[in-house]
């Protein structure tokens, strides 16, 4: 059973447990091909909301870079 579900190729970091809400930041590598053959770096930070009914996941941010 999936609760949400965020569609990236990145590495993941949750917020601590005892914070609340819940964050997930995913960070991705520039200079590093990727399914989309993107070269860019970036940082997205998603809010877990668990009471909203779809899978997708709240985008709080985002920040890109050319470099890693």
């Amino acid at each position: 059973m999936k609760l949400k579900e965020i569609n990236r190729t990145a590495i993941q970091s949750w917020s601590p447990a005892q914070h609340h809400p819940i964050y997930l930041a995913t960070g991705t590598s520039a200079q590093q091909l990727d399914a989309s053959f993107s070269t860019s770096a970036s940082l997205e930070i998603f809010e877990l909301d668990l009471a909203e009914p779809c899978l997708d996941m709240k985008s709080c941010g985002t920040f890109s870079s050319s470099h890693r």
